[in-house]
């Protein structure tokens, strides 16, 4: 069994590599400790929280010419926390020099698992880590683990699934663990805390073949979490991301005390759901030109207890006098149509979800130059909007604001990305 160098933290002397110097990244780890970003921040103190069966982490150290996130000596394990703009064929690679020239193998999350489900996140990093060997156990001949059939337990086939996954998806591993508590019949948290060592049930393999072939997992599961709230979803609506949070936050931030909301293009009725969730006093409408989604919506409200303060009318705001019977709102939410006619999806987006509710015309516009003048006749004086817009759409969608009177605020996702305009 081949010794690997220990990894030096980022106070300690770095390692070489050819790549920076010592004297480089000595300092820019220290920086990185001392600022971290958000996502990093709640990992750090999730990880000391938990002790992770007495894991030990490292943050930042220095491992070859490479600062990483996070770093489990006993183990030899590195996570790495990833913005959506990470580019996965530099990580793989990345990954596979490290464990090929270090052998440390390498564990990625995204900022938005760690964010929304560190829970989650902590639990399949337990699992990993209680099945990793100890790279300093002392023993000069370590007993070999019992012999048994690959596949036949729930986390050999989670291994095997998340390899078959790799082309298709860029969360494979969280893919193939969502479907198999979907096989199993249970939440995320109990197949990871209670059933790994349990028989891989029959039908996950046909499931996985679905997500092979680009099916959305909230389509084959049927559900979709969003601000913590679990949400059916069908192919007659958007699947709500984690990107759309921000539009919740940014109108519980701005309009805190919204007595009456409107939803425009409502879907399975997440933006309002959340916010109603969150502010118990207020009331709200969702509106959509689908019936079909209206239902999903209307399903979603009594499931989630909220159908006695949201009502979703069949209206679509490309109609004259949609709106005169609406009356005023204090907040108005909107996830309109915003991708051009001739962008390029992914098959996991444009071959499952409704065209009409992602297409606006060639610039993607269409539907803001229809909703923005709209607003003013129903917001109350002073009532705000906010509308998601596409991450290079902040100053056409301002413009647009603009020539209606109304002054646009932009937030970022997440990822850093513009994603959210608040109009006043």
């Amino acid at each position: 069994m081949p010794r690997y160098p220990k990894a030096p933290s980022s106070s300690e002397e770095g390692v070489g590599g050819g790549g920076p110097s010592d004297d480089w990244l000595r300092p820019r780890a220290a920086e990185m400790r001392k600022n971290p970003p958000e996502p990093e921040r709640r990992m750090w103190n999730a990880l000391r929280r938990s002790q992770l069966a007495g894991h030990k982490f490292r943050r930042q150290a220095i491992i070859g010419a490479r600062i990483v996130d996070f770093f489990c000596p006993a183990k030899g394990v590195i996570v790495e926390i990833d913005g959506d703009t990470h580019d996965a064929d530099r990580d793989h690679d990345r990954d596979i020099a490290m464990l090929s020239e270090f052998g440390f193998r390498t564990i990625r999350f995204s900022n938005h698992d760690v964010t929304w489900n560190i829970d989650g996140v902590l639990e399949s990093l337990r699992a990993i880590l209680n099945e990793a060997p100890d790279r300093w156990a002392g023993r000069t001949t370590p007993q070999p683990p019992p012999l048994k059939r690959r596949g036949s337990s729930v986390a050999d086939a989670l291994r095997g699934a998340a390899e078959r996954l790799s082309a298709t998806s860029d969360t494979a591993r969280l893919d193939a663990e969502l479907l198999m508590a979907q096989a199993l019949g249970v939440s995320r948290s109990d197949l990871l805390l209670k059933h790994m060592r349990d028989p891989a049930p029959g039908g996950f393999a046909a499931l996985i073949e679905r997500r092979v072939a680009h099916e959305p997992v909230a389509h084959i599961t049927g559900r979709q979490e969003f601000f913590g709230l679990d949400l059916a979803v069908t192919r007659d609506t958007l699947i709500p991301r984690g990107d759309s949070e921000t539009i919740v936050l940014a109108a519980l931030e701005a309009a805190p005390d919204a007595a009456r909301v409107l939803d425009m293009g409502t879907g399975t009725g997440a933006l309002l759901l959340a916010f109603l969730h969150e502010r118990p006093a207020a009331q709200g409408i969702g509106i959509d030109a689908s019936p079909a989604a209206l239902a999903v919506a209307r399903g979603n409200a009594r499931r989630l207890g909220l159908a006695a303060r949201a009502e979703f009318p069949l209206a679509s705001w490309l109609d004259e006098g949609w709106a005169d019977s609406l009356g005023r709102f204090d907040l108005i939410l909107c996830n309109p149509p915003y991708v051009e006619a001739d962008a390029a999806l992914d098959p996991d987006v444009r071959d499952y979800e409704p065209a009409c509710a992602l297409f606006a015309g060639p610039e993607g516009l269409d539907d803001y130059r229809a909703i923005i003048p709209q607003l003013g006749k129903l917001l109350l004086p002073e009532g705000i909007a906010v509308l998601e817009i596409g991450a290079t759409q902040a100053q056409a969608v301002s413009t647009i604001a603009r020539e209606s009177s109304f002054a646009a605020e932009l937030r970022h996702d997440l990822g850093g990305r513009p994603r959210a305009l608040i109009l006043r």
